[in-house]
């Protein structure tokens, strides 16, 4: 179906990828429409980014006719279908406005991780030809995005929490837009161990 699409072999792979997991998400025992919305929802709740939920949902789309097709079977797994995710309660520091979190975060004292990940976004940054000004305001969210990490769990689940929680705070569509565009950029960095999405 993807090659019929003209999806190019390394895009074929990348959502042949998703469907797997997918049906790994999937409980053998209830493979209704619902339980196919649930085992999308578990494997969306893993992305970080809108970006990335958004391929997800696609793919599910598109991969949903070929699993009615096949009469619905699920291979068995040795694994247990996971539990529905937990809320996260994302808190943050006491401030005013967004302009007095992001002063916080640019007046925190950086762990030896966290150095690592601004150094690392820093050289991404370069590599793209930004100048001073525009690094250093990429950098001030990338610092304020590392905060808000402190009492999370370093996942994409929980830093995604964290960007729909300070989202709240950007006022317009513009900056709003902004804030994701550098959010999606530092993942990699702020959270390493994670694969990224897309």
């Amino acid at each position: 179906l993807l090659e019929k699409k003209g999806y190019t072999a390394e895009a074929v792979d990348r959502r042949v990828q998703l469907a797997r997991r997918i049906l790994h998400a999937l409980d053998p025992a209830d493979t209704s429409d619902r339980g196919y919305r649930l085992a999308v929802d578990r494997v969306a709740d893993n992305m970080a980014d809108p970006a990335s939920i958004a391929r997800c949902k696609q793919v599910a789309r598109e991969f949903f006719p070929c699993l009615v097709a096949s009469g619905r079977h699920v291979p068995a797994t040795p694994t247990t279908v996971p539990p529905p995710p937990e809320t996260i309660l994302v808190s943050l520091s006491p401030h005013q406005d967004l302009d007095d979190l992001i002063q916080q975060a640019l007046a925190m004292k950086a762990t030896a991780a966290e150095k690592l990940a601004l150094k690392g976004f820093t050289a991404f940054l370069e590599a793209e030809g930004l100048d001073r000004d525009a690094r250093e305001r990429r950098l001030a969210i990338a610092r304020m995005l590392l905060m808000g990490m402190r009492g999370l769990k370093a996942d994409g689940r929980h830093y995604r929490a964290l960007i729909e929680r300070l989202l709240t705070l950007f006022t317009r569509d513009e900056t709003r837009s902004y804030f994701l565009g550098v959010a999606r950029d530092f993942y990699p960095y702020c959270l390493p161990s994670q694969p990224r999405e897309g």
